[in-house]
């Protein structure tokens, strides 16, 4: 589904220059669950933000599904971007004046869903979440465990290729990361892609493949 070849990237500071990702070759096959783990400043989530195509990568080639990522403009992407991923962060990067339902619906609505649709849509991905009763709740009046669930659903609302999700345990704790993972866990036994950043070694065990960076560099790749 995903192939990388040769990707850097490289971030500027005036005359400093930092290579943070040195030559990475990758595959993802559809249905994968691949967990990205490494130190701070490995090159974990940058990988994933070049993958993702949310940042663009010094050189290299990405390809999805057989299309030169990279050759797109930046509207083709914001539109592939809408219909192909779905983003879970460890922020939540909720909008804090949109109930739930509306930050689930707002992207839909952004892809020319309609306005019915795109409500039923979100009601049925924080259903799936075990969010059901609380759909008109602002962010505020939510628990970190559950701002990570409305971004859930809102990331798998349109049924997304692939889902990434950059350390989207790091701000919880521990019963709400395991009730996290468990929805993880069930997405992907349902066929869903999922790449993950994650430093906790636990959360990593969910995924089928680990993959470990240091240096900007692939050190290990296993399925345990």
């Amino acid at each position: 589904m995903i192939e990388v070849k040769n990707l850097t990237k490289t971030f500027k500071d005036g005359p400093i220059e930092t290579r943070v990702l040195k030559g990475i070759d990758l595959s993802v096959a559809q249905g994968e669950f691949i967990a990205i783990m490494g130190r701070s400043g490995a090159g974990k989530s940058t990988l994933l933000y070049q993958m993702s195509l949310l940042d663009e990568p010094t050189g290299g080639e990405i390809r999805i599904n057989g299309k030169e990522a990279l050759a797109m403009s930046e509207r083709e992407k914001m539109f592939f971007r809408l219909a192909e991923f779905g983003y879970v962060f460890q922020d939540y990067a909720l909008l804090p004046e949109l109930t739930a339902r509306e930050n689930i619906a707002l992207p839909l609505l952004m892809q020319g869903i309609s306005g019915e649709a795109a409500e039923a849509k979100a009601e049925a991905a924080l259903a799936r979440v075990g969010l059901g009763n609380r759909l008109n709740n602002l962010p505020s009046q939510l628990s970190g465990g559950e701002q990570q669930r409305v971004s859930i659903s809102r990331a798998i609302a349109h049924t997304p290729s692939v889902l990434f999700a950059d350390e989207p345990t790091a701000n919880l704790d521990k019963e709400s990361s395991a009730t996290v993972m468990d929805i993880f866990k069930e997405l992907h036994t349902g066929g869903q892609t999922i790449i993950m950043v994650t430093h906790e070694e636990e959360f990593a065990q969910f995924a089928e493949r680990i993959i470990k960076i240091d240096d900007g560099k692939i050190v290990s790749d296993i399925r345990p």
